[in-house]
């Protein structure tokens, strides 16, 4: 860790003395850097042309345990603003703001834009980061970032506030329609053989849950006691879905539809974001509307 700091003051020094303080892009355009997809969906949504915004998680890429490059670093300390998520996932950002010693960097880290949920990893609580699977929170880190867009480009805040309202109105198009499936059933539990990122939006939406890992354990296997448990659920209820995560190992879930017949679909929380949907230019409403389809049948 000594070693990464190090590397990371001194890549700021480099950037500082070079003359790169400056964060304005060539073009006149703000430059904003967020950690990864749901950041900078809704980062894009608000700035629209007004901005050029990097993503330092590639596409498909696993925020747990990322470790930037050196570009990620400079881009960091030469940007106009920094979002991340916040909490234990994105330490690694701290470190970077830590070692940038750059004060008048604007940062929005999101989970501090909404009420967050107590998550339990093994025998640790802690706060879930998971935060913009719930479409109501989406809507509040979409104005949080209208908010400190217009604070740092003041003469664009109309454009910003325009904006922002018609993404939110997709938001809560969206919120309306998976509440309109949600609502009118007399199923209320979801079956994950997979991990379980999707805390807010269960609460949102009144759901429940079991899953083969607690919340987004880092076990890498599934207890074969847990399963057994899935297995016997999923018979006793009719459960006719077993979701997996989006770019996710599916052996658990196949295991349990050979045992029950259900079917395996994937659930999407935009945890992460295949290549050819961020090529496409999928946005978050995009993809969490695929779930809408998926949740009239799980909840059938």
């Amino acid at each position: 860790m000594k070693k990464i700091l190090c590397l990371f003051m001194a890549l700021f020094m480099i950037v500082s003395l070079a003359g790169c303080s400056e964060s304005a892009t060539e073009n006149n355009k703000l430059s904003i850097v967020t950690a990864s997809f749901p950041e900078y969906d809704f980062a894009r949504a608000v700035a629209g042309n007004l901005a050029e915004i990097k993503m330092l998680i590639p596409p498909a890429g696993e925020v747990h345990g990322y470790e930037p490059t050196v570009s990620d670093v400079k881009a960091v300390g030469s940007c106009d603003l920094f979002i991340y998520t916040g909490g234990e996932s994105t330490a690694w950002a701290e470190d970077i703001l830590s070692s940038a010693n750059k004060p008048e960097l604007s940062t929005i880290a999101t989970i501090e834009c909404v009420d967050n949920l107590i998550s339990e990893d093994g025998h640790k609580a802690k706060a879930d980061e998971h935060i913009w699977t719930s479409p109501q929170n989406a809507i509040l880190i979409v104005k949080a970032i209208e908010a400190k867009l217009s604070e740092i480009s003041p003469e664009n805040k109309t454009v910003f506030e325009t904006n922002s309202k018609a993404y939110c109105e997709k938001l809560y198009e969206l919120d309306k329609n998976i509440r309109t499936v949600t609502q009118n059933t007399d199923k209320d539990t979801l079956v994950f053989g997979d991990r379980f990122p999707l805390a807010y939006f269960a609460e949102s939406f009144s759901l429940k849950h079991k899953s083969a890992f607690s919340g987004c354990s880092e076990d890498t296997e599934a207890s074969a006691s847990a399963i057994a448990d899935l297995i016997d659920f999923v018979k006793e209820n009719n459960i006719p879905v077993v979701f997996v995560n989006e770019l996710s190992n599916t052996s658990i879930a196949e295991q349990i539809a050979n045992e029950t017949g259900a079917q395996v679909m994937t659930f999407y929380s935009c945890h992460k974001i295949s290549k050819d949907d961020f090529e496409n230019n999928q946005t978050y409403v995009d993809i969490m509307s695929r779930n809408i389809e998926s949740l009239k049948l799980a909840l059938k």
